[in-house]
């Protein structure tokens, strides 16, 4: 059974932050430039639009598939990889990948082979420098 700390953990990372912002922020702002009637009835269309395909496309994206720009993947890598042990059980690796590059980009799950190979190999360098003594 899955517990409720970790689900909920898992609900504050970057990633999710962002969907809630892409969901929230949109509407806010259409509806502030809207009600201040300083664009035609065309801006005001092409204001909701965008709107809704922030929040129609953007977050979808994000919740499901992962899929966010760049600097919200980068940071939801890093946070996944920092919080591993308490998010995942096993070895797992996260790293993101180009989905639309530049503008996208997915989140991947790996097994944690890399970071085995980067723990002998920093084994190894401090076996290699000589000892001062």
């Amino acid at each position: 059974m899955h517990h409720w700390k970790k689900a909920w953990y898992t609900l504050i990372g970057p990633l999710w932050i962002w969907v809630v912002f892409i969901i929230f922020v949109p509407f806010l702002l259409a509806g502030a430039i809207v009600s201040l009637s300083v664009l035609p009835p065309v801006g005001d269309t092409l204001i909701k639009t965008a709107s809704l395909f922030c929040v129609m496309i953007l977050a979808p994206l994000a919740a499901l598939a992962e899929i966010a720009p760049p600097f919200v993947t980068k940071e939801e890598v890093n946070w996944r990889n920092r919080n591993t042990d308490e998010l995942f059980e096993g070895d797992v690796a996260w790293e993101d990948i180009p989905f639309l590059p530049p503008v996208l980009k997915r989140i991947r799950a790996t097994t944690s082979r890399r970071r085995r190979q980067e723990k002998r190999e920093n084994e190894t360098s401090i076996d290699a420098k000589p000892s001062i003594t």
